[in-house]
């Protein structure tokens, strides 16, 4: 197998990896210990509507995905150019440890919503949730508070 075959299928391996690591943000996404959980909901009445970028990152800021499997993928490219090489090994390997981190970070990145609500019981809650259903101001909406602390709002 030639270099720009084995370069294209570290290409092919690593975004498919680096793609599965976004969290979905979706308002109708539910992870499973979710599904039959009580949640209190209030009814209300958007208020304001702003964009915002959603970073997946975990609270660490970590992305390892992308560290790992940059860096493995740079390692056996550096490799393959570098004849075996220690030096081109490792520059392969550091670069593209450098270069998944930055893309997994990037596919991890996603559009989303804040929402303002005025609660039909006097008070105020803002929501970050995906862009993949949007309400406008004026809007009847319910906010869905799972005991979790997670929460989404839907049509009244």
């Amino acid at each position: 197998m030639n270099f720009k075959k084995i370069s294209q299928l570290i290409l092919l391996v690593t975004a498919l990896t680096l793609t599965s690591c976004a969290r979905q943000i979706s308002s109708d996404m539910y992870a499973a210990p979710c599904v039959g959980e009580a949640s209190v909901t209030y009814a209300g009445v958007i208020r304001n509507v702003r964009d915002v970028c959603v970073d997946g990152a975990d609270e660490l800021g970590n992305n390892q995905a992308g560290l790992f499997g940059g860096g493995a993928a740079g390692g056996i490219a550096g490799n393959a150019i570098g004849r075996g090489g220690l030096l081109p090994t490792a520059a392969g390997a550091l670069i593209g440890a450098v270069g998944g981190t930055m893309i997994e970070k990037k596919l991890k990145r996603q559009a989303g919503l804040e929402y303002v609500v005025a609660l039909d019981n006097g008070g105020l809650m803002t929501v970050v949730q995906g862009a993949d259903q949007v309400f406008m101001p004026g809007q009847p909406v319910y906010v869905i508070v799972s005991q979790s602390g997670r929460s989404r709002i839907t049509l009244q």
